[in-house]
């Protein structure tokens, strides 16, 4: 019978792999089309529904986890919202054509926006939850800043960006 913490670790091992891919996704430049950021951003949902799962069983795994297991999975999630801000500035900041001219660009947009705002009103309770160091905290405020000026930017880009068609 599989005990429910090797499967909470073989879930952190794949978070971490996760997050490595996400991070080389960083490193490669700015998306260059919406198709290729929607991908990024799967990625990222696809990063916060396994850590999600793996918050949900860290009780059932009981004291077989490492120590500070749940801490350590808080981190592993600023660190993804932190490269996926990094991202997704960089993007919006010169959005392609697509993005801010498309039919369906407005719906797209409402949706980082909401995104966005979840994640900046959950961040401080993340933050106070991983136990993070002055450093960590300095450099994950630089996180917040970019968060509240996608917020700005998507906010410019909503007024510009074709409403969808309610009815003809």
């Amino acid at each position: 019978m599989v005990k429910v913490s090797d499967v909470v670790l073989q879930m952190a091992r794949k978070l971490t792999e996760d997050i490595v891919r996400l991070r080389r996704r960083r490193e490669a430049g700015k998306p260059k089309t919406f198709p290729h950021f929607r991908g990024i951003r799967d990625l990222h949902l696809d990063i916060q529904g396994l850590i999600f799962s793996i918050q949900d069983r860290i009780v059932p795994a009981g004291p077989s986890l490492p120590p500070n297991f749940a801490q350590w999975v808080i981190r592993q999630k600023l660190t993804a919202i932190a490269i996926f801000t990094d991202i997704s500035h960089d993007f919006i900041s010169d959005p392609p054509l697509a993005l801010t001219s498309s039919l369906g660009a407005f719906d797209v947009l409402q949706s980082e926006h909401k995104a966005f705002t979840e994640t900046l009103n959950a961040f401080d309770m993340m933050l106070m939850e991983a136990g993070i160091d002055d450093k960590t905290a300095d450099e994950l405020d630089a996180t917040r800043t970019k968060i509240e000026q996608i917020l700005v930017m998507i906010g410019a880009l909503l007024q510009t960006s074709p409403k969808v068609l309610e009815e003809f």
